[in-house]
């Protein structure tokens, strides 16, 4: 090749350049033309090696900066390296790395330039690049810190999210191993580096470890750490490795605040089903087909059957003499979604055949928690049997007083009639009369107890805990009877018998009751008349009381049943037992029927 008329001398150098691997020119120092070059720098420049000349000067001409830096090689001894995107005829600027120097050839001062390609390793530092922002773009989305660990320099190099977590500036050239340790806490160092061991050791891959660090405010982060080995030398010793951390305080603070809300669920859950379990309230859920699903200890006995025997059965196989009342309310409570309280039932159940029992229930819609569906219907049943018969008797007694206010001047304006036929002069009959008031008087107390609602301890012949049956009727009917040379209008006749203090004050109720109407409208309402009081056992358990008058005024039906006739008739079943009334023309006959067990109470 020649230039301005002169020739690069053929030999060694011309061979050289022919030889060398890469691109390689000689140029001129002044004008930096090419002088020479070699095929591998025609191929590089997209020429052929003729045309090597002309296709030098118009790269110089079309690379901004490539002849400035060319022309500081002539200014110095030194050898100069660069990087430079040629603009070569194909249109892509071609990245190449530059070497240039200063040479002597023939004793003539040349410019000695090499060109190599780096046009792959461009590329693959950008496909590097790409990587590394892919790379962090997948750890700032999954908020994890990345770590490396070189065993060359023995530091732990870190990035921003790793040192942020701590609270910490970035670490501009690393930390060491021990520096590291210090930040774990005491508690989880020796774990840690148990199960670092393997991995550093050679027999293990990869690690992971939770442990807590100290951040630069002074208190703990939970930090999980993952690492893998990426180079291992020849003896398995891992050269580098690599991994992340991951900030789990928020996590363990939530983990730890749902135990304790899951613990807190679980002991509340305890305390429920103890309660439904021994509560003594009935509680009760049916399905839609009202199917018992839960039942609890009260509701099963109320019911008269044990828990078991309820799950999956239909209510009405189990209480069927409630269906009537209650069905229709169980299902309204289903269709409005809507609860009922306060519903009074009657009726019978398995435990006590044959008794009728009263019940307060509350019923309430039960729904799906999420999808607010009903599925069902609860109950919670309290039994109200006591205070309904209380309640009962205790309006039957108000009447009952109410009653004998009203009675109370008639009893006495008769015994005062009575008295006045009878008596020979005002005296006589002043004594007849208090006698028969004070009588009256001792029987009130033996009613008093039933009025009361208290068993106490009455006058006329009663004792503690009870009395005797003939003592009851003698002070009850003492009132009736004859004055001293009366004729004998009362006739008593039974074996002694001792009455308790529950069962005196019913029987007291009835045999005042027949006795005060006999007075006002029976046998003792007139001289002739008479009453016969027996009691005798037709059978052993059953005691047969029979009231029966004669010679008083003419007996009939009466048209409607009247509140004394109830009183008896409620003051037997009030002993389970029964009262019977005979309308017959000569005179009123009653028999009452009463358990002898009940007596004795």
């Amino acid at each position: 090749m020649t230039t301005d008329g002169e020739a690069v001398p053929p030999g060694p150098l011309a061979d050289a350049l022919a030889a060398a691997p890469i691109a390689a020119l000689l140029l001129h120092p002044e004008g930096l033309q090419a002088l020479a070059g070699n095929t591998e720098a025609a191929t590089l420049l997209g020429c052929a090696p003729a045309e090597l000349p002309a296709a030098w000067d118009r790269i110089l001409g079309d690379t901004p900066g490539f002849r400035a830096r060319l022309a500081e090689v002539c200014a110095t001894a030194a050898a100069e390296f660069f990087d430079i995107a040629l603009d070569l005829p194909h249109g892509t600027p071609h990245s190449v790395l530059v070497r240039a120097r200063r040479v002597e050839v023939a004793g003539r001062p040349l410019i000695s330039v090499g060109l190599v390609s780096i046009i792959r390793r461009r590329q693959a530092e950008a496909a590097l690049a790409t990587a590394n922002r892919r790379l962090e773009v997948a750890l700032a989305g999954a908020d994890l810190g990345a770590w490396h660990w070189d065993a060359k320099d023995k530091r732990l190099t870190v990035s921003p999210r790793w040192a942020a977590m701590l609270g910490r500036p970035l670490p501009a050239d690393g930390m060491s191993a021990a520096a590291w340790e210090a930040m774990l806490h005491s508690g989880d160092l020796a774990p840690t580096r148990a199960l670092l061991g393997p991995l550093m050791a050679g027999t293990s891959e990869s690690y992971q470890a939770e442990f807590r660090m100290l951040h630069a405010a002074g208190h703990w982060v939970w930090v999980r750490a993952r690492g893998a080995v990426l180079e291992r030398d020849g003896t398995g010793r891992p050269l580098a490795i690599s991994g992340t951390h991951l900030d789990l305080t928020e996590q363990r603070r939530a983990a730890a605040a749902q135990a304790a809300s899951e613990r807190e669920a679980r002991h509340r859950l305890t305390e429920l089903e103890l309660l439904y379990r021994t509560a003594p309230l009935g509680l009760a859920q049916l399905d839609r087909d009202l199917r018992f699903v839960r039942v609890n200890q009260a509701m099963a006995e109320m019911n008269g059957f044990p828990i078991e025997a309820h799950i999956g059965r239909s209510a009405w196989e189990l209480v069927p003499d409630l269906r009537a009342a209650a069905e229709p309310v169980l299902r309204q409570v289903m269709q409005d979604g809507e609860a009922v309280t306060g519903l009074e039932f009657t009726g019978e159940t398995a435990k006590a055949p044959g008794v009728r029992r009263d019940w307060v229930e509350h019923i309430y819609p039960v729904r799906d928690p999420e999808t607010k569906e009903i599925l069902g219907v609860g109950i919670v049943a309290e039994e109200a049997t006591e205070r309904k018969h209380a309640e009962r008797a205790q309006e039957l007694l108000l009447r009952e007083l109410d009653h004998r206010v009203k009675n109370l001047f008639a009893i006495i304006g008769g015994l005062v009639s009575y008295t006045a036929r009878s008596a020979q002069d005002p005296e006589e009959m002043r004594r007849s009369l208090l006698g028969r008031i004070q009588a009256l008087a001792q029987a009130h107390d033996l009613v008093r107890p039933a009025l009361g609602g208290l068993a106490e301890t009455g006058s006329s012949g009663a004792a503690p805990g009870g009395t005797a049956l003939d003592a009851l009727v003698l002070a009850l009917l003492r009132p009736f009877r004859g004055g001293a040379g009366d004729t004998e209008r009362l006739t008593l006749a039974g074996p002694s018998l001792p009455i308790g203090p529950i069962a005196a004050p019913p029987v007291a109720l009835a045999l005042h009751e027949l006795a005060t109407n006999a007075a006002k409208y029976g046998a003792l309402s007139r001289p002739e008349g008479r009453v016969e009081i027996g009691w005798s056992f037709e059978v052993p358990a059953m005691l047969r009381l029979v009231w029966r008058e004669s010679g008083g005024a003419p007996v009939a039906a009466p048209s409607q049943t009247g509140f004394g006739h109830r009183l008896i008739h409620q003051s037997a079943a009030q002993l389970g037992g029964t009262a019977c009334f005979d309308w017959a023309a000569d005179g009123l006959t009653v028999a009452l029927h009463l358990p002898r067990d009940r007596l004795v109470n």
